[in-house]
C-alpha cells in the first residue's frame, strides 16, 4: 500500500510509463445495464489509465441506476453483477454500523473505556496501551494506536492481541487522527465479547440478513469461482492472484475475542447489489437498523486527516471528502486498498447521487490519502456523466 511519498511517486510513474505491468485491452469486455453512458469513452480511458483489472461499478441518481461491468482477459478477471469482491477497508462502514447497533441495544457505549469490557475476558491482563480508549476513538481513528509491522503475521499465526499491543500507543486517545486497522480490528473483539458469538455471525445477524446482503466476513464457505481475484498491478507477478487471504479462508466456528481482531478492518466479501444496500442504510443514518441519532454520529465529522489530506475528514467508519474539484457538496463513503485493489463506495450528501466501484486490481497511486483512481472516477461521474443525465432527462 503506497503510504509514503516515495511509494506513491513510484505508482504515479507507472501510470505514465506502463512498463512491466498488466494493461487493460484497448476495447475491454464491457456491459452497461440500465441505460447508456454519455461519456463511455472517458470511462474506458479511466479504466485503462489506472490499469483496472475487472470491475463492477454503479452510478445512481434518483430513480436512475446504471451498472457497468468490465472484464479483463490478461490476466483473466471475469466480472458479473453477482461476483464477490473482497472490499478491504469498505468493511469499516459495516463495522461501524454493527457497533452502533450494539450501542443501540445497550451492549456497548460510545464513550466508556473499552477496558471495562476487555477486563472480563479470560486470560486478558491489564493492558496499559488501551487505557482511556473508547469505542468512539476506535471508530474515528483517534485511539492513538498505530499498526505494528507484525500485524498481518500475528493474524496469520493466530496470536492474541495483547501480545502485539506493546509499543502501539503513540499518542493519547482523542488527541490526533491516526488511521489504525488494529483499532478497527479490536471492535470485532468487543462485539464477540458482548454477544458471545463469532464476529462473522454477529455481522450476519445484525446487518447482512436484515439488509438481504450477500456478504460474509469469512470466505471459508465460498467457492473460489465466485470471487474476483485481486492482482497487484505493480509490482506485477503473473499467476500471483489473491482469491482468499489466509485469514479469510479460516473458518470461524466459535467466539475468540482475543484472536478475532482481523476481520472487522477489511475482511468483508460482498457483491455490488449488497454494497448498494449497505450504502443506502448508511446514507439514511442507519435506517431501519438503529436510531437516527446514532446514525447521525456516524456521518458527523469526528476527526481531521490533517495536512497530508486537507480535503479529508472522518466520521465513525466513514470518510468525508470536501473538495470543490469534485463537488460543491460533501462526499461520504469509504475506499478499500489491500493486496492491489482500489475500491470505492461514495455518495454525494446533498443529492444522494451514488458511485460504487469494485475491482480486481488497479494502480494504488493516491492524491494525498484519496486513491487517484477514486478521485478520477468521482470527478468523471459528478462533473461529467451525472450532469448529462440531468440535461437529457434521464
Amino acid at each position: 500500500m503506497p503510504t509514503t511519498p516515495l511509494r506513491n511517486a513510484a505508482y504515479r510513474l507507472r501510470l505514465a510509463i506502463p512498463v512491466g505491468i498488466p494493461r487493460l485491452e484497448r476495447y475491454p469486455d464491457m456491459t452497461v445495464k440500465g441505460g447508456p453512458l454519455h461519456f463511455q469513452k472517458s470511462y474506458v480511458h479511466l479504466l485503462r489509465k489506472h490499469h483496472v483489472l475487472g470491475s463492477a461499478a454503479l452510478l445512481r441518481s434518483g430513480l436512475n441506476r446504471t451498472v457497468i461491468l468490465s472484464s479483463s482477459r490478461r490476466p483473466e478477471h471475469i466480472v458479473t453483477e453477482q461476483s464477490l469482491f473482497r472490499v478491504a477497508s469498505i468493511t469499516k462502514m459495516a463495522t461501524s454500523l454493527c457497533a452502533l447497533i450494539a450501542v443501540d441495544q445497550g451492549k456497548l457505549t460510545l464513550d466508556d473505556p473499552i477496558m471495562d469490557i476487555f477486563r472480563f475476558l479470560p486470560e486478558c491482563p491489564s493492558i496499559p496501551e488501551l487505557r482511556g480508549i473508547t469505542l468512539r476513538h476506535l471508530l474515528s481513528h483517534t485511539s492513538g494506536l498505530r499498526d505494528p509491522e507484525s500485524l498481518e503475521s500475528a493474524l496469520n499465526e493466530n496470536l492474541p492481541f495483547p501480545r502485539i499491543l506493546p509499543g502501539c500507543a503513540v499518542t493519547e486517545p482523542g488527541k490526533a487522527f491516526r488511521y489504525s486497522n488494529l483499532g478497527f480490528g479490536l471492535v470485532g473483539s468487543l462485539l464477540e465479547a458482548v454477544y458471545g458469538e463469532p464476529v462473522s455471525e454477529v455481522f450476519s445477524r445484525l446487518l447482512f440478513r436484515p439488509l438481504s446482503m450477500r456478504a460474509t466476513l469469512s470466505a471459508a464457505g465460498l467457492s473460489p469461482s465466485e470471487i474476483v481475484p485481486i492482482t497487484r498491478v505493480y509490482r506485477y507477478h503473473p499467476g500471483k492472484d489473491l482469491i482468499m487471504t489466509p485469514l479469510g479462508s479460516r473458518p470461524v466456528h466459535a467466539p475468540d475475542p482475543l484472536r478475532h481482531y482481523g476481520y472487522t478492518a477489511g475482511a468483508m466479501y460482498l457483491d455490488l447489489p449488497s454494497l448498494e444496500r449497505l450504502m443506502d442504510c448508511v446514507r439514511l443514518k442507519g435506517t431501519p437498523l438503529l436510531r437516527e441519532a446514532l446514525g447521525s454520529e456516524m456521518i458527523r465529522k469526528q476527526a481531521e486527516y490533517g495536512s497530508i489530506s486537507p480535503t479529508l475528514s472522518y466520521g465513525l467508519g466513514l470518510l468525508r471528502i470536501s473538495d470543490p474539484a469534485l463537488s460543491d457538496s460533501v462526499i461520504l463513503g469509504h475506499q478499500g486498498f489491500a493486496y492491489g485493489c482500489a475500491d470505492g463506495a461514495f455518495w454525494e450528501e446533498n443529492t444522494g447521487r451514488m458511485i460504487l466501484f469494485l475491482n480486481g486490481g488497479a494502480s494504488e497511486a493516491r492524491r494525498g490519502r484519496l486513491g487517484l483512481c477514486n478521485f478520477d472516477l468521482l470527478r468523471w461521474a459528478l462533473r461529467k456523466e451525472f450532469p448529462q443525465w440531468s440535461r437529457s432527462g434521464k
